[in-house]
């Protein structure tokens, strides 16, 4: 039986009618990212496809130029 791929999340680079990231979404994801990831729920990823979501993530970050938050420096 193959393993089902985990669901893929709206880009949150824009909320819906609006012209500003979704920072809540995007916390959201850098948490998922983590050891212990979102509310103890960790979405399974490749290790590969953690470094790309991680660096993705960090690209909000610097356009915002906001400091990245310690799960992300520590990944890119």
């Amino acid at each position: 039986m193959a393993k089902a791929k985990p669901k893929r999340h709206p880009d949150p680079e824009r909320r819906e009618g609006e012209g500003t990231p979704d920072w809540n979404d995007i916390e959201r994801r850098v948490r998922s990212l983590s050891r212990h990831g979102d509310e103890g729920i960790r979405i399974p990823r490749s290790p590969e496809e953690t470094l790309a979501e991680a660096q993705r993530l960090a690209e909000y970050y610097r356009k915002a130029g906001k400091p990245l938050p310690d799960t992300l420096a520590a990944l890119v």
